[in-house]
C-alpha cells in the first residue's frame, strides 16, 4: 500500500502527482520508496497500487517523492528510502562516497523520450550548434547531467551546463535563460506537444543501451527485507505488464496522474511504458556502458561494473492483478 509521505509539486505542469494513502497491514513487510513522481519509469508505482498489486504480493509500499535521482539517492544514504530510481554513474558516485547500495533491476535500457531540445524559434538544430551555449539540467550527478556530459563529448566542443531543477527545465527554456535542455519523459513530450521546443539530440537513438534509470536498493534492505524486495518487484512488474498490454487504460492513467493532457500521455505510452524492461534483467555490459559517463563527469578509479549489482531479484515474475 502506498502513502505519499512528500508530496512533490511538479512546476513544470503547475500540479501534483495524485497521491495515495492507506494504513499499513501489520502482517506485511514495509518497504519506502522513492523517485521522480510523474518520469515515466516511475508510474508503475502508482499503477500498481491502483491495481492492487501490492496488496496481493503481500507488501506494503511507502512512496516518497523526490525532485529528481539524485535527492532520491540521497534519501536511500540518509536512510530514509529502502529503494530508488536512479542511474548506474550516480550510484557508483554514491558508493565511493560510501553509501552501501547496489542495483536490484533494469528500469530502461535506452533513455527512450529523453530529448535535448531548443526553443521552436532557436538556431540551434544540431549537436554541433550546442558548442558555446547553456544547457539546462536538473541537477548535479542526476541523469541529465550525465547525458548532457555526453552529448558535450559529441557536440567538437565545450557547452555550460546549468543545474536548474527538474521542475525549472520548462520554465528556464520558455524564459531564454538556457539555450536548450536535457529533457526526461514526460517533460520532453510536453515540450514538443506544446511547440515550445523541438528535438536537438534524440538520446534513445543516439546511445548504446546503458540502463539510463535503475531500481537501487540499500545493502540493508537487500540483506534484510529480501522477500520484501521480491514482492515489490513482482508487483511493479506486474503493473508494467498490464500497462504495456492496455494502451487506453495507460493513456488514461497517465493522463489522471500528471494532467499533462491525452495527447502527451499518449506520447508517454508510446515511447516510454511500451520501452520499459519487462522482468529487470540486465547484462553487465549495459551497465559498463552506463559507467562511461561516469569517466566523462572526471571520476577516477571507478568501481567494477559487477560490483554495482546483485542478479538475487532478476529476472522477476510478474504478478498480474
Amino acid at each position: 500500500m502506498i502513502s505519499a509521505t512528500r508530496r512533490v509539486f511538479l512546476s513544470a505542469a503547475g500540479i501534483a502527482l495524485l497521491a495515495f494513502a492507506s494504513p499499513a497491514s501489520a502482517q506485511n513487510p514495509k518497504l519506502r520508496v522513492g523517485g521522480t513522481p510523474n518520469y515515466g519509469p516511475v508510474l508503475p508505482i502508482m499503477a500498481a497500487e491502483k491495481l492492487g498489486l501490492f496488496k496481493k504480493a503481500g507488501v506494503d509500499v511507502e512512496f516518497s517523492g523526490y525532485q529528481g535521482g539524485s535527492a532520491s539517492m540521497e534519501a536511500l544514504a540518509a536512510g530514509e528510502a529502502d529503494i530508488v530510481n536512479f542511474i548506474p554513474p550516480g550510484l557508483a558516485l554514491a558508493r565511493a562516497r560510501g553509501v552501501k547500495a547496489r542495483i536490484i533491476s533494469a528500469g530502461t535500457i535506452t533513455p527512450r523520450g529523453w530529448w535535448v531540445m531548443s526553443r521552436e524559434d532557436s538556431s540551434i538544430k544540431t549537436i554541433k550548434d550546442l558548442v558555446g551555449k547553456k544547457v539546462g539540467t536538473s541537477s548535479p550527478g542526476a541523469a541529465t547531467d550525465f547525458f548532457a556530459l555526453w552529448v558535450e563529448s559529441q557536440s567538437g566542443g565545450t557547452f555550460t551546463r546549468v543545474p536548474v531543477g527538474g521542475s525549472g527545465l520548462i520554465p528556464n527554456l520558455t524564459a531564454k535563460n538556457v539555450d536548450a535542455v536535457v529533457a526526461f519523459p514526460p517533460v520532453s513530450y510536453r515540450i514538443a506537444s506544446s511547440g515550445l521546443g523541438r528535438v536537438v539530440v534524440d538520446l534513445g537513438a543516439a546511445m548504446k543501451p546503458n540502463v539510463p534509470d535503475v531500481w537501487v536498493a540499500s545493502d540493508e534492505a537487500i540483506a534484510k527485507k529480501p522477500e520484501a524486495v521480491k514482492k515489490f518487484l513482482a508487483a511493479f512488474f506486474g503493473a508494467v505488464r498490464y500497462m504495456q498490454e492496455n494502451r487506453a487504460w495507460t493513456v488514461k492513467f497517465i493522463d489522471e496522474a500528471t494532467k499533462f493532457g491525452e495527447a502527451v500521455s499518449g506520447e508517454e505510452f508510446d515511447n516510454t511504458v511500451k520501452g520499459l524492461s519487462a522482468d529487470g534483467a540486465f547484462k553487465q555490459e549495459w551497465v559498463e556502458e552506463s559507467l562511461k559517463l561516469a569517466t566523462l563527469a572526471g571520476m577516477k578509479e571507478l568501481p567494477p561494473a559487477t560490483s554495482l549489482y546483485t542478479t538475487e531479484f532478476v529476472p522477476v515474475t510478474p504478478l498480474s492483478p
